[in-house]
């Protein structure tokens, strides 16, 4: 069990599957830089934001939620959750899985969905993401969560994702991962991969690729270049 000290943000889950030096730069380095595709998904992201809460019939959604596990060490903000309102708390498996709200009568259960700005991928670097947001919930609420969803920008369209016994673990292996390598306060080094081309830190993280430096030391030595 962690701390609240101890907490790690779950976005650094998708960095650390896309590329495990992509995610020391950004959480360890604190090194970041905007390209087209990360400023596409701030926008994405942003006109998620501007409805907090909205009530439909059987549906409620809550966006820029923010949540937390102290069981896997993570925090963050779900884009938007939708809790659907059930006749009963419990599944066929006698499951909790619907809660009360506050101000609402009835059970709802909850259902995170993840906004992304592309397509899906074939790595599974988004699915653990909202896995995350899901265990988060299910610690918070005290409930168990089948299902979310993954909307892509370029699709437009819902991939739903079901939150298999394959999936939950591998989101609870990446998590000790992340909470391995943040620790040990090594950067790894550089390395060629197809991802590199849409990698917003690509200028930064790649300056050489047979310098085995941090990038920080890498732009710690040009300055000292350019001042000398």
């Amino acid at each position: 069990m962690y701390t609240e000290s101890d907490l790690l943000m779950i976005s650094a889950l998708q960095h650390l599957i896309f590329c495990e030096r992509q995610c020391a730069l950004i959480h360890l380095e604190g090194q970041w830089d905007e390209n087209r595709f990360t400023a596409q998904g701030h926008v994405l992201h942003k006109r998620v934001d501007q409805s907090k809460s909205e009530s439909r019939r059987d549906v409620r959604t809550a966006s820029a939620l923010r949540i937390r596990s102290l069981g896997l060490g993570l925090t963050g903000v779900a884009d938007m959750v939708e809790f659907h309102q059930k006749k009963s708390a419990t599944d066929a498996e006698g499951r909790v899985v619907a809660v009360p709200l506050p101000n609402s009568a009835g059970l709802w259960a909850p259902f995170p969905i993840e906004y992304k700005r592309g397509h899906p991928k074939e790595h599974r670097a988004d699915e653990v993401q909202l896995c995350a947001q899901a265990l988060c919930l299910e610690e918070m609420l005290s409930v168990y969560i089948r299902a979310g969803a993954l909307f892509y920008g370029e699709t437009r369209r819902r991939a739903d994702i079901v939150f298999d016994t394959e999936l939950r673990q591998l989101t609870q292996d990446t998590a000790i991962r992340l909470h391995q390598m943040l620790s040990s306060g090594i950067t790894p080094p550089p390395f060629d991969t197809a991802h590199c081309s849409s990698c917003s830190l690509a200028g930064i993280c790649r300056p050489d690729l047979t310098d085995r430096r941090s990038a920080k030391q890498w732009l710690q030595k040009q300055v000292e270049n350019t001042l000398s």
